[in-house]
């Protein structure tokens, strides 16, 4: 996926043609953003896996068929629709302002690789117009990480996609079936040793949340869960925290070593994005730090 905003991706009548794709390969799961038509007309809509949609702009009346019924809907602004597995709609229309939505779809083998195994897949039930802020917030700001390229690597956006199917599964009654399900439990001091040790000898690595968990043998699902039991916080922020260390070490050492090329070599997208992290978590600009 090119790196875009949203304002950069149109409008369409065409709800069949995705406007940006990011697979699950690189956040974890697939994220698409669809277009909300103005007026526009779909038929037979079937839904092979279980999946959700959040309105990100656009709003108007729907209509959906489902056997002999047809219900009407609407749309607004972070709405949600969930559906099932198996799905299938004969015939769908839209008519209103038009917008783009989201969907993530959550297939049995990428619901298995997130917790490896210990769901085996995910039971939705289909819901109309819900509004839920912690679901609607982690999809519209991973599918936003998605069109940004992912400013905030790979392991803000599968962590973002790990919190939202524990969210949907812990809604549907579903439990992971291990013993982490009763208690988050903490790693072991070997553990967390080989982990900071990682996080330490490649500052500059875009790590990801399936490679830190897979250093100590846990599934990504579970592995946020003892991690932030264990150090206090979530992996990104831990590992966001640990650059910026490095980088502001770097910058007082070395007063002549480029800004930029300091940012880079401790992981961050941009001197900006350095930059703008250190003003708020620190209190001052790279250029302050050198000062100091």
């Amino acid at each position: 996926m090119d790196k875009c905003t949203w304002r950069d991706l149109p409008t369409s009548n065409d709800p069949t043609t995705p406007l940006a794709f990011c697979p699950a390969s690189v956040s974890g799961l697939p994220v698409m953003v669809l277009p909300i038509p103005a007026v526009g007309e779909l038929e037979r809509d079937l839904f092979s896996q279980p999946r959700i949609f959040v309105a990100h702009t656009g709003q108007g009346r729907r209509w959906y068929q489902l056997g002999a019924q047809t219900r009407a809907l609407r749309t607004a602004p972070r709405m949600i629709e969930i559906y099932e597995g198996g799905l299938r709609f004969g015939h769908c229309r839209w008519e209103g302002e038009a917008g783009r939505c989201v969907m993530i779809a959550f297939a049995n083998a990428e619901v298995q690789a997130l917790t490896h195994g210990q769901l085996q897949r995910l039971d939705l039930r289909t819901q109309h117009e819900l509004f839920d802020d912690r679901i609607s917030s982690l999809a519209l700001e991973l599918a936003q990480q998605a069109l940004q390229g992912l400013p905030e690597g790979r392991l803000y956006a599968q962590g973002l996609g790990v919190a939202l199917l524990g969210l949907l599964a812990a809604q549907g009654g579903q439990q992971d079936g291990s013993a982490s399900a009763r208690g988050a439990g903490r790693l072991a001091a070997r553990q967390q040793q080989r982990l900071e040790a990682l996080i330490e000898d490649h500052p500059a690595a875009d790590l990801s949340l399936t490679r830190l968990a897979d250093e100590v043998g846990l599934s990504p699902h579970h592995f946020v869960r003892v991690f932030k039991a264990s150090f206090g916080t979530t992996p990104h922020r831990y590992v966001q925290q640990r650059r910026l260390e490095a980088a502001a070490a770097a910058l007082r050492r070395d007063d002549r070593r480029p800004i930029a090329e300091i940012a880079l070599a401790h992981g961050f997208a941009s001197q900006s994005h350095m930059t703008e992290l250190m003003r708020r978590r620190l209190g001052l600009t790279p250029r302050a730090l050198r000062r100091c």
